[in-house]
């Protein structure tokens, strides 16, 4: 197995129990203990695993730079369809997906949702990126608009409780 495949199989292993966090148990003391840290996030250890990734390719190929300077759909193409590439990509994506999951959940958190809904749309931030971030916002500006009580969105994110 080449560094890309491991790199690759190592951060879908990696990210899979922060998800099931997220979605499963997302009152739970120790989700709460996991997203609520500021001095540690998942997100962190994805960053790394993208620069182990893409710092050795830009110093072996400095014309990476130029390619995302000013990008272009072959350009971008080309640089994915290395399996380096496809990886770095990847990783890229899972932490990207994963900080904007994270944030829907602290939003959730914070105005006390139910987490029937909100694990839907974890579920589809977690396979759909943006589309699942796009749901959970005209959710929330639905809400903003037709609030049903005065209370919600009170409570405040605790890592001590």
């Amino acid at each position: 197995m080449n560094f890309a495949s491991s790199m690759f199989n190592f951060s879908n292993t990696l990210i899979l129990p922060f998800w099931l966090f997220l979605i499963f148990l997302p009152r739970s003391n120790i989700t709460r203990r996991i997203f609520a840290n500021p001095n540690f996030s998942p997100m962190q250890l994805l960053a790394l695993l993208y620069a182990a990734m893409v710092v050795p390719a830009l110093i072996s190929n400095p014309e990476i730079l130029t390619s995302l300077a000013r990008p272009t759909l072959e350009g971008i193409q080309s640089m994915m369809s290395s399996p380096e590439g496809a990886a770095a990509g990847w990783i890229h994506y899972l932490c990207f997906d994963l900080f904007v999951g994270v944030t829907v959940w602290k939003k959730a958190i914070n105005r006390n949702q139910s987490f029937i809904w909100v694990s839907i749309v974890l579920l589809l931030v977690l396979m759909f990126g943006p589309l699942g971030w796009l749901i959970h916002e005209l959710a929330s500006i639905q809400r903003k608009a037709n609030p049903t009580s005065s209370s919600e969105a009170t409570s405040q994110l605790d890592v001590t409780k």
